[in-house]
């Protein structure tokens, strides 16, 4: 299989493609775009993306195709020994996990983009680009030279991002005989010398827990934006990280990027080398569903600053600043009481990465990390601080880049042979069960010596269980808390806030509030086009409240 890429016109952001196939002796080929991308769990209808798909024979005769599915072409292979199929793909979208196309640069995500062969997905891939005489490619792909990249299968080209740029600002490193590399495409001041020592501080760290680094090599990709942006994505031998604005990357948000950098290095071995067995391998045109999301997500985000505070990158005041963020989604979350994390694993293929209807779903990232937390805190406990969850990840490395999997049973049984402990309370509970975690929570966090105080929030709107959104000039509710003030009152999710006790608002609920915190507030909203007047309930146990962390 052998792919050219190239473009016309960078500011119409399409990206030519075209794929020369050997059909010899094939009587058809079932080409397949992916569904979805490894990194995020729900299906990416990226052939939406497409279009002027055609093929052609070696005289340039049409071919016949059927569009099979959303994204699976097949191709009549019966009259012709070589195939060449071209589209052209719309690439607007600048994330992690996107492919994007402008006058600074050429950015693929093969997952995105590129075809395979659904026969044989082992095929050899050589892919050759036409770019501008000054660009330069940045990816961990082989580069054969005269801008041809190699990959041995798809599933190596589905996992290897690449930039092509003439601006990309990159530094290489050696930490525990392994190369990495940092590349940083847009606007940027890099401070390399913090950086850099920060980086080989929590990436050594990282080696030395499980032994070994499964590669030779590492890229971390960094697309940094003028606009506010936060977003990584997982790859074997490297991460496309995307941050903004630019002038805070290394001020106000160095915390981010080295949070989300620690998180998507980890991912190397948990995820990547280390996966749910129901994800092994990865079928690219389909949900690939799993229940196991509390690990691959769960402890990869505790894991991510753990290791930053345990590498002494985060002072502890900075990881507190972390785990108070993460009690707060929790606790804010009425999706707790009603769906386990277990069962929101699997649904995030449905409504994983929106908002979703009240009170449905929790994060798999948030409740996973607690989750994570307190099974480390167990295991601490159990064995005098003399095992911990690290010893249980490192179990099921190989020490290679040999993929290994787990499923819950040998993650349970991992779990309670490090620590000698059962770990049945916490796995029905509060994995496979919707218990509230306070109690579980309270006695995680007396093994590290800390403690948590519950503290009412300054915003009246937040007493009274109630969060807005301000846009295009109109207050709207985006959750309302079971059971508070707003709740009683019956505040709907997407009622339009218009006024309080007869006074116009506008981005300024809290102040009115305030201002009216001692009388009675009535509200009136606008729903469905029909406006309706709310008395308030005064505030209730039930609402947002925020969390500090300290030692005890």
């Amino acid at each position: 299989m052998k792919y050219v890429v190239s473009y016309k016109d960078s500011d119409r952001h399409f990206i030519d493609f075209k794929l020369i196939v050997d059909a010899k002796g094939l009587s058809k080929i079932n080409l397949q775009l992916p569904s979805w991308r490894p990194g995020r769990y729900e299906l990416g209808n990226f052939a939406k993306n497409i279009k002027d798909f055609n093929v052609v024979d070696s005289e340039n005769n049409k071919v016949r195709f059927w569009k099979k599915t959303k994204d699976l072409w097949e191709v009549d292979c019966q009259k012709t020994d070589l195939l060449t199929v071209s589209y052209s793909y719309y690439a607007s979208e600048l994330n992690a996990g996107s492919t994007y196309l402008d006058q600074n640069q050429l950015y693929i995500n093969p997952v995105n983009c590129m075809l395979y062969n659904s026969q044989d997905i082992d095929l050899e891939y050589e892919i050759e680009f036409e770019l501008p005489l000054d660009y330069k490619i940045h990816t961990s792909l082989e580069n054969l030279g005269n801008n041809t990249l190699k990959a041995s299968n798809f599933d190596q080209l589905a996992d290897s991002p690449i930039i092509a740029s003439n601006s990309a600002k990159q530094r290489s490193l050696t930490i525990n005989n392994v190369n990495f590399s940092f590349c940083f495409q847009g606007e940027v001041k890099v401070n390399w010398e913090k950086m850099l020592k920060d980086f080989s501080s929590f990436i050594n760290y990282q080696i030395n827990l499980f032994g070994s680094f499964p590669q030779k090599s590492f890229l971390f990709l960094f697309q940094i934006t003028p606009f506010s942006s936060y977003h990584g994505v997982e790859h074997h031998h490297s991460t496309v990280i995307l941050l903004g604005p630019s002038y805070d990357v290394f001020e106000k948000l160095y915390k981010e990027l080295l949070g989300v950098s620690s998180h998507e290095l980890y991912h190397v071995w948990n995820v990547k080398g280390i996966r749910p067995s129901d994800m092994l391998p990865y079928d690219f045109s389909k949900e690939n569903f799993t229940h196991m999301g509390y690990v691959t997500e769960g402890v990869t985000t505790y894991m991510g600053d753990r290791i930053l505070f345990e590498s002494g990158v985060f002072s502890t005041d900075q990881y507190f600043n972390e785990l108070e963020k993460l009690f707060q989604r929790h606790f804010h979350s009425d999706g707790r009481n009603h769906y386990s994390v277990s069962e929101s694993s699997w649904d995030t293929w449905l409504d994983g990465y929106v908002q979703g209807i009240p009170g449905r779903k929790v994060s798999i990232y948030v409740e996973g990390a607690l989750i994570a937390m307190i099974c480390d805190a167990k295991i601490r406990k159990a064995t005098g601080h003399k095992k911990s969850l690290h010893d249980v990840m490192k179990a099921f490395y190989s020490g290679s880049n040999e993929l290994t999997s787990y499923d819950m049973n040998s993650y349970k049984n991992a779990l309670e042979t490090v620590s000698g402990e059962s770990f049945s309370s916490i796995f029905d509970k509060i994995i496979y069960g919707k218990e509230d975690f306070r109690s579980f929570l309270e006695e995680a966090l007396k093994v590290f010596g800390w403690k948590f105080s519950v503290i009412k929030s300054k915003n009246i709107s937040w007493q009274l269980g109630l969060k807005t959104y301000f846009k295009n000039g109109h207050l709207k509710v985006l959750n309302v808390l079971e059971g508070s003030a707003a709740y009683n009152s019956l505040v709907v999710k997407e009622d339009e806030i218009l006024a309080i006790n007869d006074f116009r608002i506008d981005n300024n609920l809290d102040h009115w509030l305030n201002y009216f915190e001692n009388d009675q507030i009535a509200l009136k909203v606008s729903r469905n086009g029909k406006i309706l007047d709310i008395n308030m309930n005064s505030s209730s146990d039930n609402q947002y409240f925020k969390y500090k962390f300290f030692e005890e």
